[in-house]
């Protein structure tokens, strides 16, 4: 009998259920569009916007909600000089007189939701006690519906909570925020987030901010000569993420690379175009701090308190700090070593900054088996990695990492992002995964050298690069990076001679990396410290269309000549310094000697054929400039004897003693003429010569110099053709290197020769030069140089041309 009685209540529960559900859904089959669509609670009566009141008198306001589902569903908080005092629809207010002298009293009504908040301001006008009627004189005036302007300008600041709410106080002006996006001027203000909150805060001029729970971030006024924004975080945490492309600068914009300046009590950070990063600060042990984790770009922080140790040691106390790296500074100016971050760490910051739609955009795969969705995210993931969004990057193809069988290039992307994070043991196996794939697949042998280089095994480095250079694209990026990548395995696998070809390579490769082609110089210098002797020989001929003396030693006739005439060079030059066998501090003693012969070939100048010999001490002290760096300094002193034979007959002996220090090398001396000549024409004196080398810089592929020379000479005798000289001499120069054994080098030389007798003589000399070198063997180069010299002589005002070839070719042993 009850199991009867059961089977009937189910049956007239199962019949009021159809009842009811099918009357439910008509009841509710339209549903009102306010409920589709979110929009900001408004109030569509209250106070006049000039509220009469009278101190110490009672005045009770009221509003009205709108008529929308989200007004009507909204709460009410009424607050005087932003101090709450009621909440609902209805606030009796009294005004005190003594606490209002300083400031008026302004009254805000703020009507919010989870939508966002939308804020009434009134002001009081003040009036007397007698005959005041607070009811007749405030009645219920209509409000008009505010004007939803969507349309954004070209300079646009958008604010919306992703979690719970948020607000912006801006002067007197208090901004709810709610889940719907609202527009705000970028003006000194304060947001403010709780416990709960997330604000994601949008400007067209930097980026996306992020306020995370907790925090308190002021924003600063941009100035009109300013070029990124400044805000300040006071606590709590925000993630930045720059507008822009870390690579889309041009040399017009490259000054404006940095888009927005956070700055706490702690350290000052600069935020690049591009880059992501993470700043929080909080407090440890009782000591407040700041910390920051870059998920990509190259940040610059500037600490703002620092030990005086440190200060004395280093005054440009900029720091880069690059993706994957956690640094943290406290208020006294300690700093932790620098650190990688939790894993978990890094899935908060992102599961706080990520909206739903992103959530669904990001790990929602539709058709996962299908070649296109997996070609979309390789392509996006190209962008990525040339962005070096690690992070991003690990985001975008983790989803489809099971999937790594259908292209190469999602295990070398993942092992890409991975190595980016320094995280090199999970990025191995994902380059080892690739390299089984397809072991000819250059890029996954190219980033395992890499590690391997970092590990420093560099056996297998070398053989990793070995294996990627079978099929590097000829014009790539890493194709030019190669001959310096393998000559670091080369070199202390001790296979010296491979890694002085490698280096020498890279040093010319003007499409390498400045810092890579300095790096490789510094290899070559190591590569050479255990050979304190160099041996130069240079032989060649030259001819000269028309032949002047080969006075550079004033002692030799000056006469002019039409005739050509063909001339061959040869010698010899040997240095032996010991300041190259070390690396050691302290005096190294060296010396030189050298060999020059000129004959001429063509009949009739023979009388002019020059022996120049010159031998040399030196003495170099090298210090240690910079101790931290291991950095060090060096400058020579040296003494000079040599003697200048003509026509087989001894001319000039020469005397010299000077210093050199980097490019400047300054020296002086005695020249004594014991020729056969006159007295009253020998040509003996004091002599000064001063040498600068400056580099100029670079203009695309060419390398710009400019070599400096200066000669005084004071003649112990003078007379009507011998006199006291001054010369100047300025030679700039622009080389282009079109390969590493090809360069071209283009000049031109300022001569300015005075010559004081009376009438002073000058010589304005004008000689552009090209020239062409070639490196036959890694020892052996050939020159090839064309010029055309012009003279102008004052006051003879006679004109000199003398166009000229030569061809050299150079040992250096």
């Amino acid at each position: 009998m009850r199991k009867n009685l059961n089977i009937v209540k189910i049956s007239t529960i199962k019949c009021f259920f159809v009842f009811f559900q099918s009357f439910f859904l008509q009841a509710f089959a339209e549903i009102p569009k306010s409920l589709l669509n979110p929009q900001l609670p408004i109030l569509s009566s209250g106070p006049p916007l000039n509220i009469q009141a009278a101190y110490d008198k009672e005045v009770l306001l009221e509003v009205t909600p709108g008529d929308d589902f989200s007004s009507q569903n909204s709460n009410i908080v009424w607050s005087i000089n932003n101090k709450k005092i009621c909440t609902g629809l209805y606030c009796p207010i009294i005004l005190k007189e003594n606490e209002y002298q300083d400031k008026a009293p302004v009254l805000q009504i703020i009507t919010y939701n989870e939508f966002g908040g939308t804020t009434y301001t009134y002001e009081f006008d003040i009036r007397s006690k007698e005959g005041f009627d607070p009811k007749e004189l405030n009645k219920l005036m209509d409000y008009v519906k505010p004007k939803q302007n969507k349309n954004d300008s070209f300079s646009s600041q958008q604010v919306s909570a992703i979690y719970g709410k948020g607000t912006l106080i801006q002067s007197d002006y208090i901004l709810y925020i709610g889940s719907l996006s609202r527009s705000f001027v970028w003006n000194d203000g304060i947001f403010q987030t709780d416990n709960l909150d997330t604000l994601r805060i949008s400007d067209s001029e930097s980026g996306v901010l992020f306020l995370l729970p907790s925090s308190n971030l002021s924003i600063e006024t941009t100035q009109s000569d300013e070029q990124m924004r400044t805000a300040r975080l006071n606590y709590g945490g925000l993630r930045v993420k720059a507008s822009g492309n870390r690579n889309d600068t041009d040399a017009n914009t490259e000054n404006f690379t940095n888009k927005i300046n956070i700055y706490t009590a702690e350290v000052n950070v600069l935020i690049p175009r591009g880059s992501d990063v993470v700043i929080t600060r909080d407090k440890e042990n009782g000591k407040l701090f700041t910390r920051l984790l870059v998920f990509s770009g190259d940040v610059t922080l500037i600490p703002s308190v620092t030990k005086s140790e440190e200060k004395q040691k280093n005054s440009d106390n900029s720091i880069k700090l690059t993706p994957g790296l956690e640094f943290t500074i406290f208020e006294d100016g300690s700093v932790l070593p620098l650190a990688t971050p939790k894993s978990s760490t890094i899935d908060n910051y992102i599961a706080l900054t990520t909206t739903q739609d992103e959530l669904k955009q990001r790990f929602e795969i539709k058709n996962i088996d299908g070649i296109g969705e997996i070609l979309d995210r390789l392509d996006r993931a190209a962008v990525l990695a040339d962005n070096e969004e690690f992070f991003e990057l690990l985001n975008l193809l983790t989803p489809i990492q099971n999937q790594m069988d259908k292209d190469i290039r999602i295990p070398y992307y993942l092992g890409f992002a991975k190595k980016g994070l320094y995280q090199n043991q999970d990025a191995k196996k994902y380059f080892q995964y690739a390299e089984k794939m397809d072991p000819n697949y250059p890029m996954a042998h190219w980033q395992l050298g890499l590690i391997y280089l970092e590990e420093k095994n560099y056996e297998k480095a070398e053989n990793e690069f070995l294996l990627a250079k079978k099929n590097i694209p000829p014009e790539s990026k890493i194709a030019h990076e190669y001959e310096y990548y393998v000559g670091v395995p080369y070199y202390f696998n001790n296979k010296l001679v491979f890694a002085k070809n490698a280096f020498q390579t890279a040093v010319w490769d003007t499409e390498l990396d400045p810092s890579l082609r300095q790096s490789a110089a510094d290899f070559l210098k190591k590569i050479n410290i255990e050979k304190p002797w160099t041996l130069i020989i240079p032989f060649g001929i030259q001819y000269d269309a028309n032949a002047l003396s080969l006075a550079q030693n004033q002692s030799l006739p000056n006469t002019y000549s039409d005739k050509s005439v063909f001339r061959a060079i040869m010698g010899g030059i040997y240095s032996y310094d010991t300041i190259k066998e070390s690396n050691a501090t302290g005096w190294f003693l060296g010396g030189a000697g050298k060999l020059f012969y000129v004959k001429n070939l063509t009949n009739g100048y023979s009388n002019l054929d020059a022996i120049v010999a010159e031998g040399s001490i030196y003495e170099s002290y090298r210090w240690e400039k910079d101790e931290l760096k291991k950095e060090t300094d060096s400058v020579r002193i040296y003494q000079s004897g040599g003697a200048i034979f003509v026509d087989n007959t001894q001319d000039t002996l020469y005397f010299l003693g000077g210093g050199v220090y980097k490019n400047l090398e300054l020296n002086a001396g005695v020249q004594i003429d014991v020729s056969s000549r006159t007295s009253s024409n020998q040509r003996s004196g004091l002599v000064y010569n001063q040498y600068y080398l400056m580099g100029l810089g670079q203009i695309e592929k060419f390398v710009l110099d400019l070599n400096l020379q200066g000669q005084e000479i004071l003649m112990f005798n003078t007379s009507d053709t011998v006199g006291s000289s001054l010369e100047l001499i300025a030679t700039p120069a622009a080389t282009y290197a079109i390969d590493s054994k090809l360069s071209l080098k283009f000049g031109n030389t300022f001569d300015f020769l005075f010559t004081f007798i009376s009438p002073i003589q000058s010589k304005f000399k004008f000689t552009p030069t090209a020239a062409a070198n070639y490196f036959i063997l890694d020892w052996l180069i050939g020159t090839f140089s064309a010029y055309y010299e012009y003279t102008r002589v004052v006051p003879d005002n006679s004109d000199i041309f003398r166009p000229g070839l030569s061809l050299m070719v150079t040992g250096i042993f």
